[in-house]
């Protein structure tokens, strides 16, 4: 037993020392009141005016839903702990069929043009659309609640040939739409109406892909998806509260777009 001892423990100690130099431990221990997330909670403030009803322009396309009843209360979250990703927060967050069964609710058939516009953009002239773009469509129509959600993907081509996109039209006919944008047509109406900004484009589609995207959200509202997002879970929980995020300025333009549904 000596002997064994003799060997044993020094070959412990030394896979013990090469663990640390090859791991970085994490030994935690933590208790939690059972309440504990209830107490965390910040409450958020509404943005500094920019949403008043006295402040909107008649001509905005503002959605009654900024104004109703709230289904489900928004907060600044808490800090995710070691080995969990956004893929994990995002299944804490109820989709509306959910959400429906636990209230006892339910909806009717909403016509396509009311629903929440979702909204997205290629360019035809850069890339063809193929199985790597059509990711994004799955993962939409595998997450939002198409009964009350619609997805309209822009181009500046025709791609009413392109097999992927029409067997998604053939699918969902009332919750897709492949449209051609008139970038003139949009801008009627607005600051940008006869602007040399409307004929700016560049090889990687930001500055034009900013003014379809800044144009369509005033003229339509509803909320924009880059072809390269996937979605894992229904965003409606999300968009009864009011959101401002900025995106980059190229040049003269500079897009700031406030995301809420629009109907």
């Amino acid at each position: 037993m000596l002997t064994i001892l003799k060997y044993l423990l020094p070959t412990a100690l030394i896979l013990l020392l090469l663990g640390f130099y090859r791991f970085e431990p994490h030994i935690e221990l933590a208790f939690y009141d059972r309440a504990f997330i209830s107490k965390h909670i910040t409450h958020v403030e509404k943005l500094a005016g920019c949403f008043d009803e006295g402040r909107i322009s008649a001509s905005y396309n503002l959605s009654k839903h900024v104004y109703g009843p709230k289904r489900t209360e928004i907060h600044a979250g808490i800090p995710m702990r070691i080995g969990l990703d956004c893929y994990d927060f995002a299944g804490t967050i109820k989709n509306l069929k959910e959400d429906e069964r636990e209230r006892g609710l339910s909806l009717e058939h909403i016509a396509p043009e009311e629903k929440t516009q979702y909204h997205t953009y290629w360019r035809t002239d850069l890339a063809p659309f193929t199985p790597r773009q059509e990711w994004m469509l799955k993962s939409f129509f595998a997450t939002q609640d198409l009964s009350t959600s619609r997805l309209i993907l822009w181009t500046n081509g025709d791609l009413s040939q392109n097999t992927i996109l029409q067997s998604y039209v053939s699918l969902y006919p009332h919750s897709f739409l492949v449209k051609v944008v008139d970038i003139p047509r949009l801008a009627r109406g607005t600051a940008l109406e006869g602007s040399v900004l409307l004929e700016r484009t560049d090889r990687r589609a930001w500055v034009d892909g900013d003014l379809v995207r800044l144009l369509v959200l005033w003229t339509y509202g509803g909320l924009w998806v880059d072809m390269d997002s996937l979605l894992t879970r229904d965003l409606h929980p999300l968009l009864e509260h009011e959101f401002v995020t900025q995106w980059d300025c190229y040049g003269k333009f500079s897009f700031v777009p406030c995301l809420f549904p629009s109907l």
